[in-house]
């Protein structure tokens, strides 16, 4: 007699042979074990060994598969007096069923590829990488090899059958929440490549949590994230592997991937290119700013873009527009640009001019957008220790409200921009209170340069206090007449008055010293927010002066211009010219921050009525794409919050 089954690799089938009389002797076996019941207990057949009947249970017989393909037994039915009566054939066709990814996260699927279903952070360790593909590509498999792939390959290997029974198959399966973040592709017989599971990228089909029937010789496909981990996904990806018998799953393996955070650069990173407008309308064009800008990089040799009337529409402020960030996965980095959701005349240059072949581009929003949504309120912090936790890409920092200030009138980032930046874990995020300035930026009084020290950088902080010591100091020493903001203008362009006032006249303004007394009370209290965050000291903390003054709706802007908002390049400080008292021939405010950051390259430019009058500075109408962090690896290092499964 014959008794024929289908299997996967590792299952059991039970089955009964009811024979009354003789023994059952197992005469050969290949790629299985046999079991039977000898008390009330599973007991191996062994080859050649006689076993008395009846069995147990009618029969019962279980059958394991050991290994893939074409497997059988042979046991004999004999008399007491050893002689043949029945002899049964035992075929099994056994299925492997395996999926495999790029576990070890060296950038290729090899047999060391195990533990495709676990994603654990540190060095070494096991789980699969997606990248978010936002770039634009034509072909994601272009021949030519001229641009990177950010589709991740996955392996269904070959069954090692040719073919199953009629009513099983293989699918590829997901959730239904999960399948809206990506989309997997296979190879058609065309060569073209058709979704199997996931979301439709064009919006035209629906969404699929099952594959059609998979090839029983195995298959490679594809992988391609489309959402960045947030609020409401972790950023891990699984899929299974099911085989299907009628409507049962008799077997199953499964891959799971990570989708890699967006990271920041801070100015401790080399520049690749400066960004900045060029205004040429109105009362307020930039043509010094751009001339002086211009030396400056050209003297460094980092390449400037200057963006045109027709691309800006009068919009100056690049800084607030875009962040420039990155990507990695195990083959290569992709920059990716974080786009504003503020949406005004800067808009569309992100999309035209840098969204391309390996240059990715996204936005974040959702609710109406305040000041505190640009990104001149974005910055992210050099590499630091905080209390013995490593964040080894730095820190994200950004304004908001004052704690505990429920009032109508303040302002705080977005929530989802706000949980997006949260999200991506690895530069956990901090806040200061910005909301006391008008425009509310925290680079109007935050700026983090690369020094030569125990943690590598120095973070400059706006500092009334400081300016007031300053022209105290310059008054006690008989320069009280001396005139600050020589030759300046400020107010309505039509009506611009004289900006020009003496060293003493300002220190007499009672209510002027009032307001900056509580300025700088604030600042104190921000500076504690950074060295507890940042764990770093007052050997660290550079004060820059800057005063404040009143703009309306109880907030305040640069009263001069603000020389911690400047541009970082390197070694080299790009600010915007004070107009300080000069004494001796030189701005006493250019000597303060010069003095301040001795090892530095200082070059100011002239920024006063194309940015500093329009509430901004030099750092404000540039932006900066940085290189990646080298020989470093986001997944290397658990983040705040970070977990393994």
């Amino acid at each position: 007699m014959e008794s024929n089954h289908f299997l996967s690799r590792g299952e059991s089938v039970r089955v009964n042979f009811n024979i009354q009389s003789g023994s059952l002797i197992l005469e050969s076996l290949h790629g299985l074990k046999i079991f039977h019941v000898e008390s009330n207990a599973w007991k191996e057949f062994i080859i050649n060994t006689p076993v008395q009947a009846p069995l147990p249970y009618e029969g019962l017989v279980r059958i394991q598969a050991l290994e893939a393909g074409k497997s059988k037994a042979t046991l004999i039915h004999v008399n007491t007096d050893g002689d043949e009566i029945d002899r049964i054939e035992v075929n099994v066709d056994v299925c492997r069923v395996s999926i495999r990814n790029d576990s070890d996260r060296d950038g290729d699927i090899d047999l060391i590829d195990t533990g495709n279903d676990s994603w654990v952070w540190g060095n070494n360790q096991r789980g699969a990488i997606a990248l978010v593909n936002n770039d634009l590509e034509i072909n994601e498999h272009d021949p030519s090899g001229s641009y990177y792939s950010e589709w991740s390959k996955l392996i269904v290997e070959d069954t090692l059958l040719d073919e199953f029974p009629q009513d099983v198959f293989l699918t590829l399966a997901t959730t239904e929440g999960a399948a809206s973040r990506f989309t997997v592709y296979a190879k058609s017989s065309n060569g073209d490549y058709e979704r199997i599971l996931g979301v439709d990228p064009s919006g035209e089909n629906e969404t699929l949590i099952y594959s059609p029937p998979l090839s029983t010789k195995g298959q490679d496909l594809y992988l391609e994230a489309h959402e960045y981990p947030s609020a409401n996904f972790e950023g891990l990806i699984t899929l299974e592997i099911l085989l299907v018998k009628g409507q049962n799953v008799i077997s199953s393996d499964s891959v799971v991937y990570r989708v890699a955070p967006w990271i920041m650069t801070p100015n401790t990173l080399p520049p690749v290119r400066v960004f900045t407008c060029r205004i040429v309308s109105g009362e307020n064009t930039n043509e010094k700013f751009l001339e002086s800008l211009t030396e400056a990089l050209d003297n460094i040799n980092v390449p400037l873009t200057i963006i045109e009337p027709q691309d800006h529409l009068g919009d100056r402020w690049i800084q607030d527009e875009i962040e420039f960030g990155y990507v990695q996965g195990a083959t290569h980095v992709l920059p990716v640009v974080m786009d504003s959701p503020r949406d005004r005349g800067l808009d569309g240059f992100p999309e035209k001019e840098l969204l391309g072949e390996d240059f990715g581009h996204f936005q974040v929003g959702g609710s109406a957008p305040n000041s505190l949504d640009s990104f001149g309120n974005l910055e992210v912090s050099p590499p630091v220790s905080v209390n013995g936790r490593n964040y080894p890409f730095g820190r994200i920092v950004f304004g908001g409200k004052k704690y505990g200030d429920y009032s109508d009138s303040n302002r705080q980032m977005m929530p989802q921009l706000r949980k997006f930046l949260y999200s991506q874990k690895v530069q956990s995020p901090f806040e200061v209170y910005t909301d006391w300035l008008t425009v509310g930026h925290v680079d109007e009084i935050v700026c983090f340069v690369p020094a030569v020290n125990d943690i590598g950088f120095q973070v400059l902080v706006a500092s009334p206090g400081r300016a007031k010591a300053i022209l105290e100091r310059l008054s006690l020493n008989g320069y009280g007449s001396v005139t600050m903001f020589e030759g300046m203008k400020r107010g309505e362009p039509g009506s611009p008055e004289s900006a020009e006032i003496t060293v003493d006249e300002l220190l007499n303004d009672g209510v002027f010293w009032q307001n900056n007394d509580n300025y700088q009370n604030i600042m104190d209290t921000n500076i504690s927010i950074i060295k507890r965050e940042l764990g770093v000291d007052d050997v660290h903390v550079v004060q820059i002066p800057v005063l404040f003054h009143p703009t309306g709706a109880n907030r305040t802007a640069a009263y001069f211009p603000d020389m911690v908002n400047h541009l970082v390049i390197n070694n080299v400080s790009i600010v915007p010219k004070p107009h300080g008292p000069i004494i001796d021939g030189e701005c006493i405010f250019e000597k303060a921050f010069k003095d301040a950051v001795p090892e530095r390259d200082v070059v100011f430019i002239e920024d006063w009525y194309s940015y500093h009058e329009m509430l901004g500075e030099v750092h404000c109408g540039t932006n900066i794409q940085r290189k990646p962090f080298n020989n470093k690896t986001w997944w290397s290092y658990k983040p705040d919050g970070g977990y393994d499964i």
